[in-house]
C-alpha cells in the first residue's frame, strides 16, 4: 500500500483530481458525467500511442515517429474500409501497418546503429511523405459508417471503445506481469552491459520495443478513424510531443528502467485532461500545443532533478559505507597485531 502511495502514478493521479477540481470551482459543468466520460473517450487515441512509447523509452530509447506511424496506419485502416474489406481485415492491416512501421524503426537502431533520435526522426518524415503520396494530399472520407457506429454506441452510457481499451490495458497490464521477458525491457533500459551479461537477448528486447510502439500506434488509428469518422492528413500530428510527455510524467524515467502500463495511462489522461480544462476555462485551442510543451519541460527537468537525487544519495550512502568499514578495519588492526 505504501509503495502505490509513493509512486508517481499516485501523485500525478491526486493531481489530476485536484486540477479537475480546481477547475469545477469555475465551472462546474466539468463535474458532469458524462463530461468526464467524454474526457476519457479523447484520450484514449493518445493513451494507445504512449502505451507504445513506454516499451521504447523503458529501454533508454526515444520514438519520434509513433505520430506518423498512427497517421500511416489510419490511411492504410481507410483505404481499407473504403475498398470494401472486412472490419476486422481492415482492423488487421492497420495494426500489421503499424506494427511493420515500428520494425523498420528497429532495424535502424538495433542492426544499423542509428541513434534511436536520428532514425526515427528519419522515419517520422519518411512516413509522412509516404501518407501524401498514398492520398495525394487530400482527406479520405466517406468510410463506411460501421466503425464509426461501434465508437457512438455506449454500453452503461460510456463508450464501447473505452471499454475495449480498458480490456486492453488490463490484459497488457497482466501479460507484463507474467511474462518472464517482460522484464528484460526494464534490465535493458536500467543496465544494457549487465542485461547483456545476465544472458538477456539486448538487440532482441529493443527490435520488439519498436515493434511495440508501431503496434500500439496502429491500434490508436483504429480507435481515431473511429472517433472521426475520416482521415484528415493531419493525423498524429504532434502526438510524439505529447507521447513522451505522457509516460515520463506518468513516470516512465528516460534514463530507462521504470515506469509502468499504468504511467503511460494516467499520463496520458492528465495531458488529455488538461486540454479540457483549457476549453472549459475558454482559453484559446492555440495554447494546447505551448502547454504541452511546457509540461514536457517541466516533467524531463523534474525527471532528471529526481534521479539525480537519488543517485547523490546513494553515493552518499555508499560513501558512508566505505568509511565505517575502513574504521572498523583501522580498529581492528590493532587488536590483530597484539594478538
Amino acid at each position: 500500500m505504501m509503495r502505490i502511495l509513493k509512486s508517481r502514478e499516485f501523485l500525478v493521479l491526486i493531481l489530476l483530481v485536484a486540477m479537475v477540481l480546481a477547475v469545477a470551482s469555475v465551472n462546474k459543468a466539468v463535474l458532469n458525467p458524462i463530461a468526464l466520460i467524454n474526457i476519457v473517450n479523447s484520450s484514449l487515441f493518445l493513451m494507445l500511442i504512449a502505451i507504445g512509447q513506454m516499451f521504447v523509452v523503458q529501454t533508454r530509447g526515444i520514438d519520434v515517429s509513433v505520430g506518423a506511424i498512427a497517421g500511416l496506419s489510419a490511411v492504410i485502416f481507410g483505404f481499407s474500409l473504403n475498398a470494401g474489406m472486412p472490419l476486422p481485415v481492415a482492423i488487421l492491416f492497420a495494426l500489421i501497418t503499424g506494427m511493420l512501421a515500428g520494425m523498420v524503426n528497429s532495424v535502424g537502431v538495433v542492426y544499423v546503429g542509428i541513434p534511436p533520435i536520428i532514425m526515427t526522426l528519419g522515419t517520422l518524415g519518411a512516413y509522412r511523405g509516404f501518407m501524401r503520396v498514398l492520398t495525394g494530399g487530400s482527406w479520405i472520407e466517406s468510410i463506411p459508417q460501421n466503425i464509426k457506429s461501434i465508437a457512438v454506441t455506449r454500453f452503461l452510457n460510456v463508450p464501447l471503445m473505452v471499454w475495449a481499451v480498458l480490456v486492453l490495458v488490463i490484459v497488457v497490464a497482466i501479460l507484463l506481469s507474467r511474462i518472464r521477458a517482460a522484464r528484460y525491457f526494464y534490465a535493458v533500459g536500467d543496465n544494457r552491459e549487465g542485461a547483456y551479461l545476465l544472458g538477456i537477448n539486448v538487440n532482441a528486447t529493443v527490435f520488439a520495443a519498436y515493434a511495440l510502439s508501431g503496434l500500439f500506434a496502429g491500434a490508436a488509428a483504429i480507435v481515431f478513424v473511429g472517433q472521426i469518422g475520416f482521415v484528415p492528413m493531419q493525423t498524429g500530428n504532434g502526438q510524439e510531443l505529447k507521447a513522451i510527455a505522457a509516460v515520463v510524467l506518468g513516470g516512465v524515467s528516460l534514463m530507462g528502467g521504470t515506469g509502468s502500463i499504468y504511467s503511460a495511462v494516467i499520463g496520458a489522461m492528465f495531458l488529455t485532461t488538461v486540454d479540457s480544462m483549457m476549453i472549459f476555462l475558454k482559453v484559446p485551442g492555440s495554447w494546447n500545443n505551448a502547454v504541452a510543451g511546457a509540461v514536457l519541460l517541466a516533467v524531463v527537468i523534474f525527471d532528471y532533478l529526481i534521479r539525480r537525487t537519488v543517485q547523490k544519495r546513494q553515493l552518499a550512502a555508499r560513501a558512508a559505507e566505505m568509511r565505517r568499514s575502513e574504521q572498523e578495519a583501522d580498529r581492528l588492526q590493532p587488536m590483530e597485531i597484539a594478538t
